[in-house]
């Protein structure tokens, strides 16, 4: 008997992530109505990178139980490396949440003032909160379904290790996103200067910190998605 993988009930599985994204974007909405403004447009651009990695591993996954041997198994690794690559903007948005620290509030105002000024910066609190919530979920589960390939082709053990590896990869790309600003794009559209800046700040102190933190932040979010995995994924037995 062998075991594959499957969604547990695909379309409740999209319907979910669809009614996710629209939440997100009925908060953007609904502070449009109240202001005038078209602002924090922004999230939707950083949320719209953090589908990204999950709609590859779901091309992975795809190739994976096509039992395509050698091809499927090289694209396989392929698709590994390119799910990576945009896998930090999952949790990116979080970083978000500088911008309102920056702009706070005024001495004077206390953090219980009804005004509306005082109630659009809660308002941006709940918004970052729920658009950082569902980027990084949709992150998490593309990690679940890679997780399950690479314990599928190398075992537990380096499986257990690839994840590590990632989450703290997915910390130093937050970082080189955040504080040097470039995306996961850039090393499509300008190859060699991203690289350079990859290797530079390798040697950094507060890129390790930065970096080694946000990984331990990933991968304790990632346990309980691991643990609870049974709520988003089913086994299938067959012959």
């Amino acid at each position: 008997m062998s075991r594959s993988m499957r969604l547990n009930s695909p379309i409740k599985t999209l319907l979910l992530f669809v009614m996710a994204l629209a939440g997100c974007f009925a908060m953007l909405g609904i502070r449009f109505l109240f202001t005038g403004r078209l602002s924090q447009t922004f999230l939707a651009r950083n949320l719209f990178l953090g589908v990204v990695p999950l709609a590859v591993s779901l091309v992975a996954l795809f190739v994976f139980r096509r039992e395509w041997k050698l091809v499927g198994r090289l694209l396989m690794w392929l698709l590994s490396v390119v799910w990576l690559v945009f896998f930090p903007n999952s949790s990116y948005i979080f970083t978000d949440f500088i911008h309102l620290i920056q702009r706070g509030l005024p001495e004077d105002v206390s953090p219980n003032d009804r005004s509306l000024a005082n109630m659009l910066v809660w308002y941006d609190i709940i918004t970052r909160s729920l658009f950082a919530f569902v980027g990084h979920f949709l992150g998490l589960a593309s990690l679940y379904v890679m997780h399950h390939l690479w314990r599928k082709e190398v075992g537990g053990l380096w499986g257990g290790i690839l994840v590590a590896a990632s989450c703290l990869a997915a910390g130093y790309g937050v970082f080189i996103g955040r504080f040097v600003r470039w995306s996961s794009w850039h090393l499509f559209t300008n190859t060699e200067e991203t690289w350079q800046s990859l290797m530079q700040n390798l040697t950094a102190i507060d890129a390790w910190l930065f970096s080694i933190g946000f990984a331990i932040f990933l991968a304790a979010s990632y346990f309980f998605v691991y643990v609870f995995k049974k709520h988003l994924f089913v086994f299938k037995e067959s012959p």
